[in-house]
């Protein structure tokens, strides 16, 4: 009973493969609909508009500004005016437009190396975007060869139950006819067991590696079925392979820029000591002789024009801190940096040889499948 409960499981899951996909689909599909590359993608644009951000160090600023009021209560100045006092209001403007520019002129440099960080930054998320790109898709051309491997090994489950199951039918007429013993009977119907068993294992590898391949395509499930033959293992498709590569990877290339950026971002910050110089310029229309603000007559003009320098002596160490910090992020991304380059190092030397192991492995495997094959032909010749 439980044979046949197997095999209704097994009939409904390959009837719920509804359509096919293949390597080809699954690149495409990664490139369109990866949530981890697209979460990449707006990393890189987020450094884009930091980069446009710095362009503040250099551009003109301009501010409007409205304000009426309406109800007040003068404040009154009192004057010596020839041998008597006169009190007279301090007449405010009811109605006052603003308009204010300021251009930076002189900062000891800081703005231009956050331009300079800016780039560097966004270069590197460039490179983070594009290692991305490359490493998903990656991903997920290795989970659909687990796919389609684990749909190789559930009908090569299924095929070993076939020939288990007959194997018994053939030892239980052997055992009636008086060849074979009670034992070879118990001993088959163990292995028949252990083969119903590996198929659900096998059905539940599969479901494991759809739902794998569908979390890195960026999709709710994955019922298609894999079609394609699994690739072959060469030993020569790394023979010219060197360490010097490892250099020009893109994920490298990305910490390589974001420490350059930092030390841009910290050469900034130690610009703390130098002055600030600004033009600045100012014009107000305003009404201080009644209270309407549509009466055109009544309204006055005011400018001013000029030249504004600061210049930060002490702010309590603030600056001093910040420029600490920086000085000490710029120390911590270039160590994360040299650290993944050994690690990559290390990491093409590691996968390199285990390259070569199953190489070997493979090799040896196809021998014993000719091996195995020869075997069984003298077998059926000697029946």
């Amino acid at each position: 009973m439980s044979f046949i409960k197997i095999l209704l499981a097994l009939l409904v899951s390959a009837s719920a493969y509804s359509e096919t996909v293949s390597v080809q689909d699954v690149i495409r599909e990664t490139q369109s609909d990866s949530l981890q590359i697209q979460k990449a993608e707006a990393a890189y644009h987020e450094v884009r508009w930091k980069k446009t951000e710095t362009y503040a160090g250099f551009l003109p600023s301009l501010t409007g500004e409205l304000s009426y009021i309406t109800e007040q209560h003068y404040m009154f100045v009192t004057m010596p005016f020839g041998a008597s006092e006169v009190t007279v209001p301090q007449i405010m403007p009811s109605t006052l437009y603003t308009l204010k520019a300021a251009w930076p002129i002189f900062d000891g440099f800081a703005s231009t190396n956050r331009y300079l960080a800016g780039s560097s930054y966004e270069e590197s998320a460039k490179n983070a975007y594009e290692w991305t790109q490359f490493a998903t898709t990656r991903q997920a051309i290795l989970q659909f060869y687990n796919v389609l491997a684990a749909d190789v090994l559930k009908e090569v489950a299924q095929q070993n139950l076939k020939t288990l199951t007959d194997h018994l039918k053939d030892i239980r007429a052997y055992r009636r006819a008086g060849v074979s013993t009670q034992y070879d009977v118990l001993r088959v119907e163990v292995q028949v067991s252990e083969a119903q068993t590996e198929i659900l294992n096998a059905q539940d590898n599969l479901d494991l590696s759809l739902m794998k391949l569908a979390e890195t395509l960026g999709h709710q499930n994955e019922t298609r079925k894999p079609i394609g033959e699994l690739p072959v293992l060469d030993a020569h498709l790394i023979q010219n392979l060197n360490k010097d590569v490892v250099d020009s990877r893109q994920d490298l290339q990305a910490l390589k820029e974001k420490s350059q950026g930092a030390q841009y971002m910290e050469s900034s910050a130690n610009r703390y000591w130098a002055p600030h110089i600004n033009l600045f310029g100012q014009y107000q229309k305003y009404n201080n002789r009644n209270y309407r603000f549509d009466d055109e007559s009544s309204f006055r003009d005011a400018y001013q024009v000029g030249v504004n320098l600061t210049w930060n002596l002490f702010d309590g160490m603030a600056s001093t801190s910040r420029s600490g910090q920086a000085e000490q992020q710029a120390i911590q991304i270039d160590k994360e940096y040299r650290l993944a380059q050994i690690k990559a190092q290390n990491d093409f030397e590691l996968w390199r040889r285990k390259y070569l192991y199953y190489c070997s492995v493979y090799q040896s495997r196809v021998q014993d499948v000719s091996r195995s094959e020869e075997a069984v032909r003298l077998a059926r010749v000697g029946r």
